[in-house]
């Protein structure tokens, strides 16, 4: 019997609106299309945003924020992630000269306490995956998948193929890490602290649970609605920078938000690592064509060649022989997180565009960065020098690891 759509069950992270369903199937289309699983749904939310009567939406917890910030007993953080920063510039349409200054500025007014760069958590996790990416290469364990991307992670759970996947903690949950457990010891945040995250994706609903770290995550939708509802004027906007200690991230753990992106940072990184040298620059960024959702790529990393694969959606995955690879990310999301279920909804015949633009916008804050690599963090060399010890350690592996 043919499906008339997919079904969600209960979950935190997207629901229907049944009165404006008309079961036309093509949230079954979408799934697969991109995914090929019967009736298993991974959270991806795909299907939020080709749903053509708007029936399926992420589960939003942008009240419960709003809540918070009007409590003046609560501090309350946000970290924002590159692929909701690129797609707000591009939904605010600031003029400022820096939109980026400009939107912390906006999350300021909202009344935010402290706002961060995902970014930073990024580069922990480019670190810590490189160190395990190492000693694959040292003990011929082959190979490493890359951990960041909870519907993937889902998807591998129940297929076998969770023993292959890095154990390194995703971007959101170094992040939480660094702000709750690290950088409270040197900021007074109060005794009444929420930590919110803003991401393009609604599977990080579900990833949170099991973190005492994160207290909630909001999509890049319900930060539209947040500066809504709160009648934010756009146009009296105090630009800002993010805060200091977990402020400034190299554009490697910015492009983490496009497809290759966490394959290209753990490149440079295990480069670094291995050879003490930086990966020369014709080297770099081999493996970020937005288009390609199948893309192989061979490294010279001088003492070893490894040969690395981006995927892009689980009928991709399916297709994958694992024994002709070293290094594979997977990403759920086709184009990666700047294609999310919680970004700003666009006609279907404007995604392949949109998402490319917002790719190349990360891309080209790479390209135009001095500062390209995870390991030349000040912020996060201080949080191994006073938190953590070296990368890859006992410790590390304690508080850094799943």
């Amino acid at each position: 019997m043919k499906r008339e759509r997919v079904e969600f069950g209960e979950n935190p992270c997207l629901t229907r609106i049944e009165e404006k369903c008309k079961r036309c199937g093509n949230c079954v289309k979408t799934c697969e299309s991109i995914h090929n699983m019967g009736d298993s749904c991974i959270r991806c939310g795909q299907c939020i945003l080709t749903c053509p009567f708007g029936a399926i939406v992420p589960k939003y917890d942008y009240q419960k924020v709003l809540n918070y910030l009007n409590d003046t007993d609560y501090t309350v953080i946000v970290s924002i992630a590159p692929a909701s920063r690129v797609s707000l510039i591009e939904e605010l349409k600031t003029n400022n000269s820096d939109p980026t200054k400009h939107l912390v500025g906006v999350l300021r007014k909202l009344g935010f306490d402290y706002v961060y760069d995902i970014a930073c958590g990024a580069d922990v996790t480019t670190i810590e995956e490189s160190m395990e990416l190492i000693e694959r290469i040292k003990e011929h364990k082959f190979p490493l998948m890359t951990s960041c991307c909870p519907s993937w992670k889902k998807y591998a759970k129940e297929t076998g193929l969770d023993k292959y996947v890095s154990s390194t903690k995703s971007p959101i949950k170094m992040q939480g890490y660094m702000i709750k457990n690290y950088l409270s010891k040197y900021i007074d945040y109060g005794d009444k602290v929420i930590n919110v995250i803003l991401m393009p994706c609604v599977s990080k609903k579900e990833e949170i649970l099991d973190s005492s770290d994160i207290d909630i995550v909001i999509t890049t939708r319900e930060l539209l609605y947040m500066i809504d509802e709160a009648k934010i004027d756009l146009n009296n906007i105090t630009e800002s920078d993010f805060d200091s200690l977990a402020g400034s991230a190299s554009s490697a753990g910015i492009i983490f938000g496009t497809s290759g992106g966490v394959l290209e940072s753990v490149i440079r990184t295990t480069y670094y690592l291995m050879n003490n040298k930086k990966l020369d620059s014709s080297n770099i960024n081999k493996c970020l064509d937005n288009n390609n959702f199948y893309e192989e790529c061979v490294y010279d990393l001088g003492k070893v060649k490894l040969n690395t694969c981006k995927v892009c959606g689980m009928k991709n995955v399916q297709k994958l022989d694992l024994s002709k690879y070293h290094l594979i990310e997977v990403m759920a999301c086709p184009g990666g997180c700047i294609n999310g279920g919680g970004q700003v909804l666009v006609p279907n015949n404007k995604l392949d565009e949109i998402r490319n633009k917002r790719s190349q916008d990360l891309v080209n804050i790479d390209i135009k960065s001095s500062f390209k690599n995870s390991y030349e963090s000040k912020e996060v060399s201080d949080l191994y020098k006073y938190d953590i010890g070296m990368p890859g350690s006992g410790n590390a592996n304690k508080k850094l690891h799943n």
